[in-house]
């Protein structure tokens, strides 16, 4: 699955989701705990054995992605399963010699619009942000650019200008310089 992904800073979050109320579908509230972890040999390659467990709605979800960015909008090689039992899950890990990395939170409503999730989050110590994602079965050029494509009008319909994209991950926003020689881009 290709997971193409834009995120930006609202600044006002009543107008802007006030805007997208006026041309997107509610879907539902939700309330993501978002822990990532290093596989056993993060050491040695930076950034390359990192996995997330999200505990959403009841359903814990294992996602780990090969990322890159295209002009503030992440195109992802998306892998992503539900366990059944997340501690089972987290002890497995743990014994295989995977570590906790850090943990995020993020609250919001999502939408839909034109074939993309439409998520505005509060993520806890990060602020405001509007995130747009749409999925393709497969890693198809014209497909990934008319995605881009789809994505900034939306963006643009929600009053979010360019300049408030956010090319960083969260990863590195909520680590920021404090964790020298770590690489979360690729978590």
């Amino acid at each position: 699955m290709m997971e193409i992904e834009l995120k930006a800073r609202v600044r006002d979050p009543v107008a802007v989701e006030a805007k997208v109320g006026s041309f997107a579908r509610f879907v539902r509230s939700f309330d993501k705990a978002d822990e990532y972890w290093h596989g056993p040999e993060w050491r040695f390659a930076r950034g390359t054995k990192g996995f997330r467990l999200r505990m959403d709605d009841g359903k814990a979800v294992v996602t780990f992605k090969q990322k890159r960015n295209d002009g503030g909008i992440e195109v992802n090689r998306e892998t992503e399963f539900e366990v059944s039992d997340a501690a089972a899950f987290t002890a497995l890990v743990e014994r295989i010699g995977c570590e906790p990395f850090y943990r995020k939170r993020k609250r919001g409503n999502a939408y839909e619009h034109d074939g993309c999730t439409i998520e505005m989050v509060r993520v806890d110590g990060l602020g405001d942000f509007i995130e747009i994602e749409n999925l393709l079965e497969r890693d198809d050029p014209a497909a990934i650019a008319l995605a881009q494509g789809t994505i900034r009008t939306i963006l643009a319909m929600a009053g979010v200008p360019d300049g408030e994209i956010e090319g960083r991950s969260y990863s590195e926003l909520v680590l920021g310089d404090a964790a020298p020689g770590r690489s979360p881009s690729s978590i």
